[in-house]
């Protein structure tokens, strides 16, 4: 007889009294099987950990920030339109609100200003007005910045030698749409080839190599650099600050403030690290 194996060309012929078979030997095999998978467990809980505590050498930051770098320009990837963002954003706070009670899925410690004013016009109807401003406000400015729109999530785990060489790049869950996976695979080689090696001795750099985890999530969003705008944006600008959609934000590490602006939609790349071996 053949084991089953034989079928994908790893099996062996099989005689009467062949010591493999006997009880001692089947134990030992299945012994070994299961200690394989709980180690596989242990292993990825220690690399999850590694990440979730901050356990991690700042050399896997700045490679989150080289990949985010290279892939900072990508094409729409024919994602929907602004109406059906609109309404999936809105059909995805209503299932968030009926499972949790809150909009954004996770009851957050720090109340938003929205809020804050509801809270206060349960016994003062004069911040009614203001209240609704203020949400419409943070919901648009949520919708604007992908927040809440359709998402294209990859799942990438990279193989390098010790000195951060890259070996493989291993797509290990798809998005759906394949022109953005096949994105996101060719981004990695180009963004590892010249970054600098990491120290010896890291966490998570083993003479094997390193070994890791990532997700990389693509959105679209509808918010604009002020610097960017010319004179022929004044009219939009106006009109928006008129209905009072002109919501923007400040980024405090460039200096540059950003608006809405639905005329102009981009695609957005964002990279997170899940776990490191």
């Amino acid at each position: 007889m053949t084991t089953p194996e034989s079928s994908w060309g790893g099996g062996r012929t099989l005689r009467p009294g062949d010591p493999s078979l006997s009880p001692e030997a089947l134990a030992a095999e299945e012994h070994a099987r299961v200690s394989e998978r709980v180690q596989g467990f242990v292993d990825d809980r220690r690399a999850r950990d590694r990440v979730d505590t901050g356990r991690i050498h700042p050399y896997f930051s700045k490679l989150r920030a080289k990949l985010e770098q290279q892939m900072d320009a990508p094409p729409l990837f024919d994602m929907p339109s602004l109406p059906k963002q609109m309404l999936y954003s809105w059909a995805d706070k209503a299932r968030r609100f009926a499972a949790t009670g809150s909009p954004g899925g996770n009851l957050s410690l720090v109340p938003t200003p929205g809020e804050k004013l509801a809270e206060r016009g349960r016994d003062n109807p004069a911040y009614n007005r203001l209240r609704v401003r203020a949400q419409a406000g943070e919901e648009l400015q949520d919708f604007a910045q992908g927040v809440s729109t359709m998402k294209l999530v990859v799942t990438l785990e990279l193989l390098q030698g010790p000195d951060g060489t890259l070996r493989e790049v291993k797509l290990m869950t798809r998005s759906g749409n394949p022109a953005y996976d096949d994105y996101v695979l060719q981004s990695v080689p180009p963004a590892l080839a010249k970054f600098p090696p990491p120290p010896p001795d890291a966490l998570g750099v083993h003479t094997d190599g390193i070994r890791s985890l990532w997700s990389v999530e693509g959105r679209v969003v509808y918010v604009r650099k002020i610097s960017e705008m010319k004179g022929t944006d004044t009219a939009y600008l106006a009109a928006a600050a008129a209905v009072g959609v002109l919501a923007g934000g400040f980024e405090e590490t460039t200096g540059d403030v950003y608006v809405i602006d639905v005329r102009n939609p981009h695609f957005e790349c964002r990279s997170r690290l899940l776990r490191v071996y």
